[in-house]
């Protein structure tokens, strides 16, 4: 019966995990290009991006989070992050974006004070991280584990002074 109790205090413990490589890791300018008067070389898109990576605690758990600032080179314009730099990250490791049940929260009112922090002291207007955590489900008198693995991709939108949030739920 303690075994019973302790399996189900476990149902909601997020645990984090993250790829060892960065979004970006293997991404390369097919020439030299320049970006609001800085010339970025082949191998310097992902600093073209500011990319960088840092820890929040949200709701008691330490995430990994890799940030990115799409103001200073892009414009403002994040879509190849959302379109091509996600998916093709949580493919190489073996996932596939749910499409049918992405979810957007804008505004997000609820984003955690310590990633809004965490992205304002790195000078980021975007961070993504990935998700996985354990459900323990019973089912006809057998306990199951599921998993539920996601990446949330929170933005920060100045001309509408708001944070919004996406979700890809994911699929191994």
């Amino acid at each position: 019966m303690n075994r019973l109790l302790l399996v189900l205090a476990l149902i909601f413990v997020p645990l984090v995990s993250f790829a060892e490589d960065s979004p970006m890791s293997d991404w390369r300018f097919t020439s030299t290009v320049t970006l609001n008067g800085r010339v970025f070389w082949l191998m310097q898109y992902a600093q073209s991006w500011k990319e960088q990576d840092g820890y929040a605690i949200v709701s008691g758990r330490k995430i990994h989070y890799w940030l990115y600032n799409t103001y200073a080179y892009h414009d403002g314009d994040d879509d190849v992050i959302y379109n091509r730099i996600v998916p093709r990250w949580v493919e190489k490791m073996g996932y596939a974006i749910d499409y049918d049940n992405i979810k957007v929260y804008k505004p997000n009112t609820d984003l955690a004070s310590s990633v809004k922090a965490l992205m304002t002291q790195r000078d980021c207007n975007v961070s993504l991280s990935l998700v996985s955590y354990f459900e323990v489900v019973l089912d006809d008198s057998y306990l199951r584990i599921v998993p539920d693995e996601y990446v949330i991709i929170n933005k920060y939108d100045k001309n509408e002074n708001i944070y919004w949030s996406t979700i890809y739920p994911l699929c191994k």
